[in-house]
């Protein structure tokens, strides 16, 4: 089976026969550490189906969800060790028609979903400013833009999680950094190490993270798109990023279990006035 015809095969909706190609590549002597970057977001899609099935997920968490699943596959498609791009010598160049269907198809469900995101943001937002009360304490001020304030972590800036089988996950706040964007709007940015042991990697992604402002568990999901896999016993490190508006007078990092999505682990942060 060529990338294009698992690529239409996306397009179509078909994501679990795409999985089953991709995974059947180990059988025929792929590539380990590619082979358990695929496990990995089957897994992610078999919990994606599974709360869907729950009704646990908003549209827009859904959404959200399906389209970092369709990023991650496309990415695993192109690296497909040994695979190449389908090719017809023999037939006319308006042959390949079909395909650019196929592309068009998945193209146009990315921007669907990238679209259905934006709405329910959007919504959120202004349902969010509609019931906001007219004053409270807060830590960021309105007005022109102020320089970079940088975060503090007083109780400490790592988390580590161990599953049941022995794999650990292990996350350090290496930095954070407020930034006004003008009236009372802001950016707040954490530069972060994850690290895997004793499995087979994790993703490394917005996912994991969330933004805790004055209520508890009431979580601002983060912006900046990041969706990394980092493998056994190595490190990366990436930029974590959430957009915001209006006052707020306490925060904290919050970092989600991947194995049990109950367990929330959360880190105060001050920032320097």
């Amino acid at each position: 089976m060529d990338k294009e015809h698992l690529k239409e095969l996306i397009g179509q909706d078909k994501l679990e026969e795409a999985f089953a190609a991709l995974l059947s590549r180990n059988r025929e002597g792929g590539n380990e550490a590619w082979h358990n970057a695929v496990l990995i977001q089957h897994n992610q899609f078999r919990q994606y189906e599974q709360e869907l099935l729950k009704g646990t997920l908003s549209a827009a968490d859904a959404a959200l969800a399906k389209n970092r699943l369709l990023s991650a596959l496309l990415t695993l498609i192109d690296e497909w060790p040994g695979a190449e791009q389908a090719t017809q010598p023999s037939a006319p160049a308006k042959t390949s028609g079909k395909h650019s269907r196929a592309k068009w198809l998945l193209i146009g469900a990315v921007a669907l979903i990238g679209l259905i995101v934006g709405y329910s943001k959007l919504n959120r937002s202004e349902t969010n400013k509609e019931t906001e009360p007219p004053s409270r304490e807060a830590t960021v001020s309105e007005g022109k833009p102020s320089p970079t304030r940088p975060l503090h972590f007083p109780q400490g800036n790592e988390v580590t999680f161990i599953f049941s089988t022995g794999s650990e996950i292990s996350y350090r706040l290496l930095s954070g950094e407020l930034k006004s964007l003008g009236g009372d709007a802001w950016q707040l940015s954490l530069k972060v190490r994850c690290s895997a042991r004793k499995g087979n990697g994790v993703n490394f992604w917005d996912d994991t993270f969330r933004l805790e402002l004055d209520e508890p568990d009431a979580f601002l999901a983060p912006s900046s798109g990041l969706n990394e896999l980092v493998e056994n016993n190595s490190f990366k490190d990436g930029t974590v990023s959430f957009v915001g508006k209006g006052a707020f007078s306490s925060l904290k990092i919050a970092l989600i279990n991947p194995w049990d999505k109950e367990d929330i682990r959360k880190l105060p942060a001050s920032i320097e006035n």
